[in-house]
Formats: C-alpha cells, structure tokens, sequence
C-alpha cells in the first residue's frame, strides 16, 4: 500500500514523502497520451523518489473564480482507475486515484470500490465533492464515502449490498481548500469532521502563497488539540507556473494567486524558475510554521502540473521543495 499509518509519514527520516499527479488523457487519445506520460515519468523516477502517482477524476465545472479563463474546452477522460492500470505495466509504483462520491447513489459507490480494490489492486482513494453545496446529490458526503470504507468495507462488512466481502485495506484522503473560510462550518471544522469519519490524509487545492495555509495550520492545530486528536497528513499541492495561460487557467480553478506573485513570476527571464523560486520560499515559511505548533503535522508535496509543457518543470519543481529537508 501506499502507506498504512500516518505515522509511517511523519516518521520518514530522509526526505518529504512526494505524490505527483498525472491527468487521465481525453477518451481516444489515451495512446498517445500514454505513449507521452511514459517518456516523462522514466525520466521522473530516475530524477525523484516518488510515493504515488496521483490521477484526479477530471469533471465539467463552472468557473470558480472572477478572474481568469478556461484554457481549452472541456473534453470527456479515460477514468483514473482505467489509466492507473494502463500505467501500472510500465511503472512499479502505488497509484492514488480520486472519485467525486457524491454523484454515486450509495450501493453503486459499494460496489465500484470492491471492484477497485480487487479487480484494479487500487488501495488508495481521494473522495472529492459536489461543485456545489446547494446542488442534492445522489450519492453520500465525503464524510459519507470515507465512514462506507473504514468502518464497513475495510472490516469486511457491505453497507449497502446483501452478501459477504472480504475486508478492504483501502487508505482514504480527502481535499482541503485553503482558501474556504467562512463564518458557518469553516475550512478546519470540515477537516476535522472528515478526519473523525476515516480520512487519513488530505491534498489541498494548488497554492501559491504562505498566508492562507497557514492560517488554515494554525486553527486545524488548534482544534485538533482541544479535541485531544493526533494530525492527519497534509499534502499541500505545488504547481510550476511557466506563462500567463497557466496563470489564467489556476484562477479559472479558483487558485488565489497573489497580484505580486504574478508581476514577479511573469516579469522574470524565466518565469518557470521564478514560480519554483516562490513555492521554495512559500514551503520553507511552512514547515518553520508548522515546526512551531502546537499540534505539528506531518506534511508532504502534490506536485500538479499545467499540461505536459510543464512536466520537466514539475520535476525540477518536487526536487527543489526535498532539498528544503537537506538544508534544515
């Protein structure tokens, strides 16, 4: 598996345990699109000691943001189970792949992890939500998902199907957006809600800056400390920025991307080397924060990418943020 406790993160000596996403390649390019990725992650196993391959489940959604644009239309995917498996003959590595479970009545999402975790050998699971929170789904919360495996399938009971299965050992995560933060049910009650109901870690939304994380650090350390909790493993998502399309197209996802940010990272010479430059920067804030906490988290890197233009560029990207482990 990919890891069975938060602990076998935390206790990691020599460097941040790094994940690195790949997107599933549209329905009738999945060829050479494989073809492609192939050539790219050879090149990234031998360059960086990576965990997993992280596959998001791309869906159509709406613009998240006032600012920026779509950069191209959006185009139906091969799903992220299918093309771990694809990738899973050519790469010797533990794959993560992400299910919008709300959108999937209860038994259906039942059945499909079984299917997942015996037919795929997939053991790794990212729940995603809705779009939106006034929209009534077919399907459970997050919450919902994560409680179906860790206190059903994962002792071997179903839920919601008659019958007998034999005990899962799927580790869960959910998604944490730095960047919601509201008066009723904030960003760290959510967590902390989806935490208690089964999830073992969680990848964030891209960021661009030190402010926001780590206010979220502070109030979820906080929290977690009343309630007498031990940390989940964070997994806060890096992305390098070689252009203003990749600028666009993060604000059009809902990425708070920094006015100055921007200037200093679309004024440079290279703004590849200048966005990497930031994301150290804005790493090693973190870790002297989280360092400082009362609760500290163990933590490690998503690294994401803009289209396979930036895939060199997301390599140099996840060594850069390991070397901060060398320098501490």
């Amino acid at each position: 598996m990919f890891f069975e406790t938060n602990s076998d993160l935390s206790d990691r000596k020599d460097r941040f345990p790094v994940l690195f996403e790949v997107v599933p390649p549209a329905k009738g390019n999945e060829e050479k699109r494989l073809k492609q990725h192939t050539e790219y992650l050879e090149k990234l196993f031998r360059e960086v000691e990576v965990d997993a391959l992280n596959l998001p489940e791309i869906q159509d959604e709406s613009k998240k943001s006032d600012k920026g644009k779509r950069t191209s239309p959006y185009k139906q995917r091969i799903s992220p189970r299918r093309y771990a498996h694809l990738l899973s003959q050519r790469f010797d590595t533990e794959f993560i792949i992400n299910r919008v479970c709300v959108k999937q009545p209860g038994g259906e999402l039942e059945n499909w992890l079984l299917e997942t975790h015996d037919e795929y050998n997939i053991k790794n699971i990212i729940f995603v939500g809705g779009e939106s929170s006034k929209v009534r789904y077919n399907g459970p919360s997050v919450s919902g998902g994560n409680k179906l495996v860790t206190r059903y399938l994962n002792r071997g009971r179903l839920r919601h199907n008659e019958g007998e299965a034999t005990p899962t050992d799927f580790t869960v995560g959910n998604i944490c957006i730095p960047t919601r933060r509201r008066n009723d049910y904030d960003e760290p009650e959510r967590m902390f809600a989806k935490y208690k109901a089964g999830a073992d870690f969680f990848t964030t939304q891209i960021i661009t800056e030190a402010e926001t994380p780590i206010s979220l650090m502070k109030d979820f350390s906080e929290l977690l400390e009343e309630e007498s909790e031990d940390p989940p493993t964070l997994f806060w998502s890096f992305s390098p920025i070689s252009s203003q399309k990749d600028i666009n197209f993060l604000r059009w996802l809902g990425v708070h991307i920094p006015d100055l940010t921007e200037k200093l990272i679309l004024g440079s010479s290279n703004p590849a080397s200048a966005s990497l430059d930031v994301a150290q920067t804005v790493w090693e804030k973190m870790l002297d924060f989280n360092s400082r906490l009362p609760v500290s988290f163990p933590m490690g890197v998503n690294i994401s990418v803009m289209g396979l233009r930036n895939f060199e560029n997301g390599i140099h990207l996840a060594k850069d943020l390991n070397m901060v482990w060398e320098s501490d």
